[in-house]
C-alpha cells in the first residue's frame, strides 16, 4: 500500500503541474494539425484551453479504458482509492502511449509540412523519432506488465531514456517554440516512473 500511495502522490502532482499546458497541445492537434502549437509571450498556454473536463475526454478517448483514464486524470478519490496497484500502472502506461502517439504524430506533421524553423528541425526530428520507439516501447511494457514483469521494465527503462534523450535534444533549441512538448515530456515521464514503481514490486 506505501508503494500505492507513492505512486499516487506522484501522478496527481505530475498532472495537476502539467495537465493544463500538455492537454492544450492535445486541443491544438485536434482543431489544427498545420500550425505548431506556440504559447504567447504574455499569455499562458492554459488560458485559451477549453474547460479541463473536455480536455481530459479528448486525451483519454484513444486510451483502452477511457472512462477510467478520465477518472484517475480529474483525481476521482474514490476510483483512486479502490484501485489496484497493477490497474493504476497500466493506466498509466495507456495514458502516457496515447499522449507519446498523438505529439509525436503532431512533430512529424511539422516536419512534413516544414512547419518547424530550420534551427530547430535537427532537434525536432531527433525527439519525433525518440516518440516513435517510446510508443512501441510503451506497447510492449502494457502487453507484457503482468506476465512478464521484467520485460516490462526493460521496456519502461528504454521509455525513459527515449522521453529524456527528447528533452535534451530540445534544450537546444527555442523553448518557446516546442514549450508544450517539453511539459508533455515531464509527464509521460511522470505517468512512467509509476508504472516502474509498481512493476518492480510485481518482481519480488
Amino acid at each position: 500500500m506505501a508503494r500505492l500511495a507513492c505512486c499516487l502522490v506522484l501522478i496527481s502532482l505530475c498532472l495537476s503541474i502539467v495537465l493544463e499546458p500538455s492537454l492544450a497541445l492535445v486541443e491544438d492537434l485536434s482543431n489544427d494539425s498545420s500550425t505548431l502549437h506556440l504559447a504567447p509571450e504574455a499569455t499562458p498556454v492554459a488560458s485559451a484551453a477549453p474547460p479541463k473536463h473536455a480536455l481530459v475526454k479528448k486525451l483519454c478517448h484513444e486510451t483502452r479504458k477511457p472512462r477510467l483514464c478520465a477518472k484517475i486524470v480529474q483525481g476521482d478519490k474514490e476510483t483512486l482509492k479502490t484501485m489496484n496497484p497493477i490497474t493504476m500502472a497500466k493506466a498509466s502506461i495507456d495514458l502516457a502511449t496515447t499522449m507519446a502517439s498523438r505529439v509525436g504524430a503532431h512533430m512529424s506533421n511539422q516536419l512534413k509540412t516544414n512547419q518547424v524553423k530550420e534551427v530547430s528541425r535537427g532537434f525536432v526530428e531527433a525527439c519525433s523519432l525518440s516518440y516513435e520507439n517510446a510508443v512501441e516501447e510503451l506497447n510492449l511494457a502494457y502487453i507484457n506488465f503482468e506476465n512478464n514483469p521484467e520485460k516490462a521494465i526493460s521496456s519502461l527503462n528504454k521509455v525513459d531514456q527515449k522521453i529524456v534523450f527528447c528533452a535534451d535534444s530540445l534544450k537546444l533549441t527555442s523553448q518557446k517554440e516546442v514549450s508544450s512538448i517539453v511539459e508533455t515530456n515531464k509527464v509521460i515521464l511522470g505517468l512512467v516512473q509509476v508504472a516502474e514503481n509498481v512493476s518492480k514490486s510485481q518482481e519480488h
